[in-house]
């Protein structure tokens, strides 16, 4: 284990240093919290990365999380959105190094992944020797939805009738945008939206099929020993200028329809967290609390319990995947209904992306806000949501949906 001291103040360059070495490798994780604290300030590393590929896990998500749990190594993971056991294209691996920073450190740190010593000094020196030029090179794209407004109001009126019936409580309801596009480099994009949204859980994913550009506000559960943590975001308004956000973070806080957003999914998020803690420390932390991001303001809860004994990563996810957040309840009557209402398969969105250290310790976010580029297809994606409840209006369900999605558009219009 090799660590190297740096300056804080120069935090910044230390990172867009890490960022630009990283991305000459075909296959790289880099996770930034953009020195904001979660909710609750329940965050460990400022800066996380792994670099290059030892060895990439095969087979269904279940057989992946098994052999993750056997290896003493750090695993980082990027997972899509459906049952457990019908996931069978997670992408596991294992790096060659992992590069952290911890909140409010002084120290970068290297970490030798299980590689020979040689090899691993020799890849330190090449960091410590690297230089690099700035991209700034500026992509545009023409994104299209086949989900019209008029169509999802349409949409949004017989999720209520739904509602109104009994079918289900709550839905989350997404659309997609998509262009077409040729890129070598997307590190310059993420850049940018990095830089509009500096999100708490953002993270660069880059694969030779796939590069995934995440802006994204919440947590979706983190282990820490044995202690299990959730942080739901349901409740969003548009983030004002200075003193007329504070009215704006109170409205959003008092609100009825949007608390009550919120207190479905914890409610729902207690009884998965139940089926793996002792009895008795499920509590909630903080209900509703109102919280200022980059161009937004959210609802988030905080809750946490005590894991049984033998508990595993697998069995986490078993309990709580999907999250409850990104489908409505109950979760999986809802989720039958949410492949009948949506116009595309959800894919990586609203799964999530993260990692597990050789202690099986792990954090991962919610993947909303999150820009999807598939090399094989040319093509570009990313999908916005809000959750449908019978007091919801489409208006304004639409609304926040290109709120949600102005920043990614933004990326990529022309000046």
């Amino acid at each position: 284990m090799k660590t190297i001291d740096f300056n804080l103040e120069h935090i910044e360059a230390v990172k867009m240093r890490l960022y630009n070495f990283a991305n000459q490798f075909d296959v790289c994780h880099v996770y930034d919290s953009n020195q904001k604290s979660s909710a609750c300030v329940e965050d460990v590393y400022e800066f996380l990365l792994g670099l290059g590929s030892k060895r990439k896990y095969n087979g269904s998500l279940s057989d992946q999380l098994k052999e993750a749990e056997r290896s003493e190594f750090w695993k980082f993971l990027a997972i899509p959105y459906n049952k457990v056991e019908e996931i069978d294209h997670a992408l596991v691996f294992e790096p060659l190094l992992v590069f952290s920073i911890v909140k409010n450190s002084h120290t970068l740190r290297i970490i030798n992944n299980g590689i020979d010593e040689q090899s691993f000094r020799d890849w330190v020196s090449a960091f410590e020797n690297y230089t690099y030029e700035p991209n700034v090179i500026k992509l545009t794209a023409d994104f299209q939805t086949i989900t019209s407004k008029d169509l999802y109001v349409k949409q949004v009126e017989q999720i209520r009738k739904d509602i109104y019936n009994g079918v289900f409580y709550e839905m989350n309801y997404c659309i997609e945008f998509k262009a077409s596009m040729h890129a070598d480099n997307l590190l310059p994009c993420f850049l940018e939206l990095n830089s509009l949204t500096q999100a708490p859980f953002a993270a660069y994913v880059k694969h030779s099929e796939i590069t995934m550009l995440c802006s994204s506000p919440e947590r979706f559960i983190k282990r820490e020993g044995q202690h299990l943590l959730s942080q739901p975001i349901k409740g969003t308004n548009a983030r004002l200028h200075s003193e007329e956000n504070i009215r704006q973070l109170n409205a959003l806080s008092t609100s009825i329809k949007e608390r009550a957003e919120n207190v479905m999914i914890v409610d729902l998020v207690r009884n998965d967290m139940a089926k793996i803690s002792q009895a008795g420390t499920v509590k909630v932390k903080e209900l509703c609390g109102a919280y200022a991001y980059k161009s937004v303001n959210h609802l988030v809860s905080t809750i946490k319990s005590e894991l049984n004994d033998g508990t595993n990563c697998l069995d986490a996810f078993q309990a709580l995947f999907p999250m409850g957040s990104m489908t409505g309840a109950p979760k999986l009557e809802v989720m039958k209904h949410i492949l009948d209402y949506e116009c595309q398969e959800r894919g990586f969105y609203s799964g999530c992306i993260g990692y597990m250290d050789p202690n099986g310790d792990f954090d991962f976010n919610v993947c909303i806000r999150t820009l999807i580029y598939q090399a094989d297809k040319k093509e570009i994606s990313f999908k916005v949501g809000s959750a449908i409840t019978y007091d919801s209006s489409p208006e304004q369900e639409y609304d926040e949906c290109m709120i949600k999605g102005s920043r990614m558009l933004s990326v990529f219009k022309k000046d």
